[in-house]
């Protein structure tokens, strides 16, 4: 029998995708099949990207090279070397040169100093994985065809016959890895064929065969229709119903379920997807009950017992989230598995009503990317638009509208420094150009949206939106029910400190005039250290509980919320303000010159809820009372807080009560999200100091989880500065 194998077959599961074994003889090789493609871009060139694009994706699925690994209970490798990824990639090129010319010409230098960007986006969706998982693609189909007979509008045409072809080359391309595995034989490729069989015919009826669906669906618009698809939604909700029927019927035992998700979750780790493949646990069902249930348990100790950094897990946290398994979780982060952020399911529902969607739609929400979340199968939310450089809007007033980055003029035009007599003054200018910003930043997104058509459509993507379906219209081209844009305001922290700074040393304390600050920033502080002293710990900072910060903070959010959200964008949606800055926070800050809270030029800004690094001096509660003092109801983009605890201070069960009331807490004070790091004093600098002892050093960063020594070194210094803060 093939059951409990998994420890026996899992290292050379391992590089199934970076070193694959191709059967050169299932299709054509990568340069026949760009070919193809390239010869297909001609032959359809006048019917339009959406119908080139699917014969492209209907091409791949019917002539890649598949790979099949007997020890396998996924099969899903095709041979394609992302050729319709580069080709989509030339459309934007062109389209950029083209169309948007004019208007990126206008803006080349504010998006060169980085004050604000604006682009496509692509790379952040979720299908409607509960009509995938009730219907399969063989119900998806059906479904287009009776909506191609009601629907005679030509482009609704186009579109059914687009999502119709698509979904036919997914089901002929399952009916292909089948009959591959049989013809690979053994009694597990036998079984996984059978499986694999029911995918042609229906929708899955057993739970390995809805969870081939959830992995084959993943690799079908993600790898091949290219739109990267960031959730495989909340797979306890998702696969229970088979489990319950697999277990009842006597098909699986508990073991094997686990051996299942064993495998599920190495071919995940196996994949290597740039920012993990996330999916989500718990939140709360339609009635507004807990949704957790047996198989939410598996999952997570399965997972934990895995100790791998990828997948990574969105909890969905609620009052009546058990608190059995939220200790759990917080035990293995605890022990350094620290995939894990918990989500604010109250929140983010109330975020999604007051952006404008139905009350059913948001509670029944997914978490895509880091944090950011949608309602599933009805937003396409694009959550990684634009941004706003928050610390770079305080720069250029300082400097009248110019950007020493540049050398030249940016945004608005300000009077000197000098004519500045109060700070409520000088706030109101850079809230002006923070409007500015914004404002262009949704300009920007709105130009590309309205050319869409150009860069990419996703028939696939969209048969599984009812709206999509009734309309006739592709999801990126206003079929969604919500086909909602994102503008992410950066740095909160940064530019936080920075005007507290300047209230205080300059409009309070009368140690500096403002422009004797502006030229001491364009010179790096230079010749100024005794001052910089002062503004780094004598001026309020964001982060320690402090109202003279937090109130700006609080403030800041809120103005931002007030410009973004509710903006009509360029698809018949409107604008959702985020908060998180991921990883940006260092290009950015190579692009900031030196700001008012002591920072120098060119170093790191503040990274998403979080105090600028080490400035949170008061302890954590501190930093979570500063960080919920901000209204994330105005957050429907979501955003997250980082927090570091010493080991000590999350040692035995008092230590865990002591995590678990932290996290409590941070959630009934109207949180958003909140991911932990848990470290042992000395650890990070010993791992940087001999990485090959510590190859599986976890660190939750930014929104996703990775090794400690794949870090760059300044990450792992900004991180060892952080954490030894709490020392």
């Amino acid at each position: 029998m093939f059951w409990n194998q998994f420890e026996n077959d899992r290292d050379a599961l391992r590089t199934q995708y970076s070193e694959p074994h191709w059967d050169e003889t299932s299709g054509l090789s990568p340069k026949d099949l760009q070919e193809k493609l390239l010869q297909i871009e001609k032959d359809y060139a006048d019917k339009g990207r959406m119908v080139t694009k699917s014969k492209m994706v209907c091409a791949v699925l019917e002539n890649a090279q598949l790979a099949i690994d007997p020890r396998d209970f996924f099969p899903d490798l095709l041979n394609h070397d992302d050729i319709i990824g580069r080709i989509r990639g030339r459309w934007i090129r062109q389209t950029r040169k083209t169309e948007l010319y004019d208007l990126l010409t206008a803006c080349a230098d504010e998006q060169e100093g980085l004050c604000y960007t604006g682009n496509c986006d692509f790379g952040h969706t979720s299908p409607d994985w509960d009509a995938v998982m009730r219907l399969g693609l063989v119900g998806l189909r059906t479904r287009i065809r009776a909506a191609r007979e009601k629907n005679t509008a030509e482009d609704a045409q186009t579109f059914y016959a687009c999502a119709e072809e698509t979904l036919t080359a997914c089901i002929d391309c399952i009916a292909r890895l089948a009959a591959a595995c049989r013809q690979t034989g053994g009694e597990k490729m036998e079984y996984v064929a059978d499986s694999l069989d029911i995918l042609t015919r229906g929708a899955p009826t057993t739970l390995l065969s809805a969870m081939q669906l959830s992995l084959l669906y993943y690799m079908f618009q993600f790898r091949i229709e290219v739109v990267n698809l960031r959730s495989l939604g909340g797979l306890d909700r998702l696969f229970y119903p088979f489990y319950k029927a697999d277990i009842e019927a006597g098909r699986l035992t508990e073991d094997n379920v686990r051996e299942l998700f064993s495998y599920y979750f190495w071919k995940c780790y196996s994949m290597k997807v740039n920012a993990n493949v996330p999916f989500y646990i718990g939140g709360r069902k339609a009635d507004g009950t807990d949704a957790v249930n047996d198989l939410t348990y598996l999952i997570a100790d399965t997972y934990i017992a895995l100790d791998v950094d990828d997948p990574k897990i969105h909890v969905l946290y609620h009052k009546d989230f058990p608190a059995d398994l939220a200790k759990k979780i917080l035990a293995s982060i605890r022990d350094g598995k620290s995939s894990f952020v918990f989500i604010n399911s109250e929140v983010v529902e109330e975020a999604l009503i007051k952006l404008g969607e139905d009350p059913a739609d948001a509670r029944n929400f997914t978490v895509i990317g880091c944090y950011e979340p949608c309602a599933l199968g009805k937003e396409v939310p694009c959550t990684c638009n634009g941004r706003v450089n928050l610390a770079k809007a305080i720069e250029t007033v300082l400097n009248g509208g110019d950007d020493p980055y540049v050398g030249g003029k940016v945004g608005c035009t300000f009077a000197d420094a000098s004519t500045y007599t109060d700070f409520d003054a000088f706030y109101t200018a850079v809230k002006t150009q923070i409007r500015y910003f914004c404002e262009r930043a949704m300009q920007l997104v709105s130009a590309f949206e309205e050319n869409y058509d150009r860069m990419t459509t996703a028939p696939l993507l969209s048969s599984t939106y009812l709206e999509c379906v009734e309309r006739g219209q592709d999801a990126y081209l206003g079929g969604a029910k919500y086909n909602n844009s994102s503008i992410n305001a950066l740095f909160i922290a940064s530019a936080t400190d920075a005007l507290c700074a300047i209230r205080k040393l300059v409009f309070e304390d009368k140690k500096i005039t403002l422009p004797a600050l502006r030229d001491l920033l364009k010179n790096n502080w230079e010749g100024g250290e005794a001052l910089r002293f002062e503004a780094l710990h004598h001026c309020p900072k964001y982060g320690n509980n402090d109202p003279a910060a937090d109130e700006i903070a609080k403030d800041l959010c809120a103005y931002v919320a007030s410009v973004i959200n509710h903006h009509k964008n360029g698809r018949g949606g409107v604008f959702r303000l985020g908060l998180f800055t991921i990883d940006w926070r260092i290009v950015f800050g190579e692009r900031t010159g030196a700001t008012a809270d002591g920072r120098r030029a060119g170093e790191m800004l503040s990274k998403n809820m979080c105090a600028m690094t080490a400035m949170d001096r008061e302890g954590v509660t501190a930093l979570i009372s500063s960080a919920t003092t901000i209204d994330y109801k105005n957050v429907p983009n979501g955003t997250v807080l980082d927090v570091m605890l010493q080991s000590s201070a999350a040692e035995g069960e008092a230590g865990l009560c002591a995590m678990h009331g932290l996290l409590a807490t941070f959630m009934q004070k109207g949180g958003f999200a909140i991911q932990f790091n848990v470290f042992a004093p000395g650890i990070l600098r010993a791992a940087q100091r001999e990485p090959e002892r510590y190859a599986n050093l976890q660190v939750r960063l930014c929104g996703w989880n990775v090794y400690f020594n794949e870090l760059t070194k300044p990450e792992q210094d900004d991180l060892i500065r952080q954490f030894e803060a709490y020392a």
